[in-house]
């Protein structure tokens, strides 16, 4: 599963964590702050975003920052939607020594139906590194679907500029 699609799956766990909490009663959105700190261990081949690791060596990706949850609910209090938006959010991609970091402020759209999860759609820049003199070596901004009963992304459209060649120099030693 690609990191982007597994950062939006957790924003669903989130959601379903969620959804106990609605009351009997009519109620404004709650919102919660969620802190996030995680390092993955990414081989070649294996998946890195929205493609696999092209380079011949291992990468060390540590996202770290916050997720702020606000949840809507209808008038009998059950949750329908949930806004979910990173806030100082980076992900810092390692290895030789060397390091590149972006920062991720893409939203998550998700939507209930009877308190049931029914569709994720996350817009905006999710990534974006730029070497200079380079240019982009990794990129991915537009609106990204993905199916909560699989957690598989299921359309794409706008920018994707997979880890290539350039990312791989960069991070060499």
């Amino acid at each position: 599963m690609s990191r982007a699609v597994r950062r939006l799956n957790i924003a669903a766990v989130c959601m379903a964590v969620a959804l106990p909490v609605a009351s009997a009663a009519a109620t404004p959105p709650t919102v919660e702050v969620i802190p996030f700190d995680e390092t993955e261990v990414i081989a070649p081949g294996e998946i890195l975003g929205f493609a696999t690791n092209p380079c011949p060596f291992t990468i060390t990706l540590h996202h770290q920052g916050t997720f702020v949850v606000r949840t809507f609910f209808d008038r009998d209090g059950t949750p329908v939607r949930q806004l979910q938006r990173s806030a100082h959010f980076t992900e810092t991609y390692s290895a030789n020594g060397r390091s590149l970091t972006t920062i991720s402020g893409a939203p998550a759209h998700l939507e209930a139906t009877d308190g049931q999860l029914t569709a994720i759609v996350g817009t905006g820049n999710q990534r974006h590194v730029i070497v200079p003199g380079i240019g982009p070596v990794l990129a991915q901004a537009g609106r990204f679907v993905i199916d909560p009963a699989t957690g598989n992304l299921t359309a794409v459209y706008g920018l994707n500029i997979p880890a290539g060649s350039a990312f791989c120099a960069t991070l060499s030693a």
